[in-house]
């Protein structure tokens, strides 16, 4: 297991409770697939530095977790098919 940190950018059209939900289904991922989650640190909404994909502003949320190595290209992919998402990251620690 390795230790990761990654930051999530939801969309703003939803409304904060949906935003909450959107992150909590990428923790039960981690939890589902043997990792730990060690914090969750929620930022609200707040205002990009710059537009993306046409939103000015977004619900921020960041994740401290463990997880396999073998398993962050799947995670990664459930970043990649959510449409509430604008943008991601994640970094090994």
């Amino acid at each position: 297991m390795k230790k990761y940190e990654s930051m999530v950018i939801i969309i703003p059209s939803i409304s904060e409770d949906d935003a909450v939900q959107e992150n909590e289904k990428l923790l039960s991922f981690i939890e589902k697939n043997g990792g730990e989650i060690v914090k969750t640190e929620k930022w609200g909404k707040r205002k990009l530095s710059y537009e993306i994909k046409k939103y000015k502003e977004g619900y921020y949320f960041v994740n401290f977790f463990s997880l396999d190595p073998n398993r962050i290209s799947e995670f990664e992919n459930e970043y990649r098919i959510n449409e509430n998402i604008i943008r991601y990251n994640i970094l090994a620690k």
